[in-house]
């Protein structure tokens, strides 16, 4: 989910080039892509073009490539 313009908006985004395939304001829209794409892979081990991204190109260039998910856990109390 993003935040854009005072709207909350879910996003399909294809890890780990983390291309937005779709928005929409329903998370049933999106699931409907999530789904149908981990059931076919649509381009294999390939991944997504780029021209897919829906992303504006201003957005596209603040990102800087790394996906969150792929940091070390963070531990909490006991080292």
């Amino acid at each position: 989910m993003v935040k854009v313009k005072n709207k909350i908006l879910w996003r399909a985004v294809e890890m780990p080039s983390k291309l937005v395939l779709k928005e929409s304001f329903f998370e049933e829209d999106v699931k409907k892509l999530v789904k149908f794409q981990n059931q076919h892979k649509t381009f294999g081990v390939f991944g997504f073009p780029t021209f897919f991204d829906i992303r504006e190109s201003k957005e596209q260039l603040l990102d800087n490539g790394k996906s969150s998910y792929n940091h070390p856990p963070t531990t909490r109390g006991r080292r």
